[in-house]
């Protein structure tokens, strides 16, 4: 898991810069008109898509508990479905007819098909813990993209938004079959039948929608941070967190936090599973090591080169952004370690309990920022520093959590034992 969590690091790193690429590319070929309609449209594809992620984490701890794949994957399919034929009836017209995107109806069905079928094939490899085809797929999703893309611009001339949709429905689909070639022999005798909602199949259910929401309060935190500053600050202040601190932010979460949940997860679960407490807690001492060398480098590089490299990257109207990166840096290591201890929680089985770890932060994040604003400064980085202690206070609420259920699994095995 260790080699995989450090290979998935390199590797998103990979998979960010050719996305990037892509961006780049697709900027100075497409018109911006068109390259504008495109991500909107694949942002609310995306966002109506998030329910099918949020049950990843559920389909990872359920079957360490119960090994019922035939159940959580048929009980997928069918959300996977009814997902789909929702964007497709509901969000297809709104991007047709209001957005007023030019292109044939079936690419906007084949799109909403294809990320669907990917989705799918991602949280199954997720559930049976491969992570090398969990990395190959974060490198071919953006190498496939990049390749479709210029194919069908150049070899087949296609102009406006056709070339960047065809982009994504190939690599989507390429993802899906690469997905299915190499892991089929683990799924490849699960039942079409319609599954038996007993105990554990509501109580995955359950999960997965509990779960879902907790992924999309994560989402809400740190758009709040653009509300705030929309409502209360210049667009000058709120152009200095979208175009610079904001990215990099994402970067870095992307890069050192995501892999958590998507390596450390998994392990945690089968571990809890196992009762195999011991090395619950020389994974904990590991992710220590790992989140003080993390949250070192990037204090260290924020507070003497953040200024240097804003000014030598964007043009100097953007400067202020280095300061609510250097606030950010600070307090890096409260991001990794809040991120463990949700995964232990969520991997323990707690998953309601990781959504209100969620909400809770939601409601520091506002009241910090607003009793900083009435009472002391009306600076914008009291909206980093409110998100900053939204952070802490849930590192603060999850570390005891963590430590309770850590316990009380440790008493169930002893009288297990006994």
């Amino acid at each position: 898991m260790k080699k995989a969590f450090y290979s998935g690091i390199l590797v998103s790193l990979a998979s960010i810069l050719l996305n990037f690429t892509f961006k780049i590319l697709s900027a100075n070929l497409i018109d911006k008109a068109s390259l504008t309609l495109y991500f909107t449209a694949i942002d609310i594809f995306t966002l109506t898509l998030l329910v099918l992620v949020g049950f990843r984490s559920s389909m990872v701890v359920s079957f360490s508990q119960i090994k019922n794949a035939t159940m959580i994957i048929n009980i997928f399919r069918g959300v996977v479905v009814l997902v789909a034929l929702a964007v497709w009836a509901f969000v297809i017209p709104f991007l047709k007819h209001k957005l007023g995107i030019q292109i044939h109806y079936w690419y906007m069905v084949a799109t909403v098909v294809s990320l669907s079928m990917a989705l799918y094939f991602s949280n199954i490899i997720a559930m049976y813990r491969l992570y090398n085809v969990i990395n190959a797929v974060t490198l071919i999703e953006p190498i496939a993209i990049l390749f479709w893309f210029l194919l069908a611009h150049y070899m087949f001339s296609l102009q406006g938004v056709q070339p960047l949709f065809i982009a994504t429905i190939m690599s989507s689909l390429g993802v899906s079959v690469f997905i299915y070639s190499v892991s089929k022999k683990y799924y490849s005798a699960v039942s079409l039948e319609a599954p038996v909602f007993d105990a554990d199949a509501i109580k995955f259910v359950k999960n997965s929608v509990i779960s879902t929401i907790e992924f999309g309060s994560g989402i809400v935190l740190l758009y709040m941070v653009v509300f705030l500053m929309l409502r209360y600050f210049s667009v000058e202040d709120l152009g200095d967190f979208q175009v610079v601190t904001k990215p990099i932010y994402t970067y870095m979460l992307m890069l050192f936090v995501f892999p958590i949940f998507r390596f450390v997860l998994p392990e945690l679960s089968k571990l809890i599973s196992e009762k195999k407490f011991d090395e619950i807690v020389s994974l904990k001492k590991w992710i220590l090591r790992y989140a003080f060398i993390v949250s070192s480098v990037f204090l260290v590089v924020a507070l003497l080169l953040s200024e240097t490299m804003v000014e030598q990257l964007f043009p100097p109207e953007y400067a202020q952004a280095s300061l609510m990166i250097k606030h950010l840096a600070f307090f890096f290591i409260f991001l990794i370690l809040n991120a463990f201890q949700i995964a232990f929680i969520k991997a323990s089985g707690a998953f309601l309990a990781a959504l209100l770890i969620r909400l809770f932060g939601i409601v520091v994040l506002v009241g910090t920022f607003y009793m900083i604003f009435i009472f002391y400064s009306q600076s914008v980085i009291s909206v980093i520093i409110a998100l900053v202690s939204s952070h802490i206070s849930m590192f603060g609420v999850s570390y005891l959590l963590e430590r309770r259920i850590f316990m009380r699994l440790k008493q169930e095995k002893e009288v297990y034992s006994l």
